[in-house]
């Protein structure tokens, strides 16, 4: 499966893939916006999965576009989960209210991490973005995931933060639980230094401009590990036959 790339052509094993000039959900991905408010990672994420899932009835190509789909998943979010901390079971309902059950949520949780990132592979599609690069991987993707983490690169996270993963770097060998493999990622939430903004980026809106985003690959990070199968992996599934 192939996406086009606005103004770019790509060569993939010597298939030329050319483009439109014309906005397109890569675009989310190499130059992402922040998510809108502190709390708001989970229907960030969940939104941005959704604008690459297949058969995906909703069009998020822009910033604006993203943030529209981010509302309305905060707001099925909030409802489903009536006042409580929002359960995976929320993710699924949320999804299916504003995708009027065209689109859902499934997840999967592993012992190990080796298996959870072969899953994540499976998923995505794309099991080499170092070689790929970061625009090239998300015009490949096939179904984005969603992982948890309380650090990725500087930013730290009092609590768990939802990112959306378009990519694992496979090694030859099987990984240990210690390995930490380089992931392609978009971080909604990227703090800045001493959590001033930069007067450069006044276009990067979000909660009291402490956040900017970034699609990157690293490996970076420290992952939340759950009770019992501690590697959670969830991803957005699709009602159609």
């Amino acid at each position: 499966m192939f996406r086009l790339i606005g103004a770019a052509i790509l060569l993939v094993s010597g298939i030329v893939v050319a483009s439109v000039a014309s906005a397109d959900p890569i675009d989310l991905v190499i130059n992402p916006s922040p998510q809108e408010f502190s709390n708001t990672c989970q229907s960030y994420s969940m939104a941005l999965a959704m604008a690459f899932a297949p058969n995906s009835p909703f069009r998020a190509e822009t910033a604006t576009e993203l943030r529209e789909l981010e509302r309305r998943t905060r707001k099925a979010l909030e409802a489903s989960a009536n006042g409580a901390e929002p359960t995976r079971d929320d993710w699924k309902a949320a999804v299916e209210e504003v995708s009027n059950g065209v689109l859902s949520v499934d997840w999967k949780a592993f012992d190990h991490l080796d298996p959870a990132m072969h899953f994540v592979a499976d998923k995505t599609g794309v099991s080499n973005p170092d070689g790929l690069g970061e625009a090239l991987s998300a015009a490949l993707v096939q179904t984005p995931v969603m992982l948890s983490f309380t650090r990725i690169e500087e930013s730290k996270y009092a609590t768990t933060h939802i990112v959306t993963v378009f990519g694992v770097q496979l090694p030859d060998a099987s990984m240990d639980d210690s390995v930490k493999p380089k992931l392609l990622l978009v971080n909604s939430a990227v703090k800045y230094p001493g959590g001033a903004k930069n007067v450069c980026a006044e276009e990067d809106l979000s909660d009291a401009d402490k956040y900017r985003a970034i699609g990157t690959i690293t490996d970076n990070y420290d992952m939340t590990l759950f009770k019992g199968k501690p590697y959670l992996v969830t991803f957005i599934v699709s009602n159609q036959k």
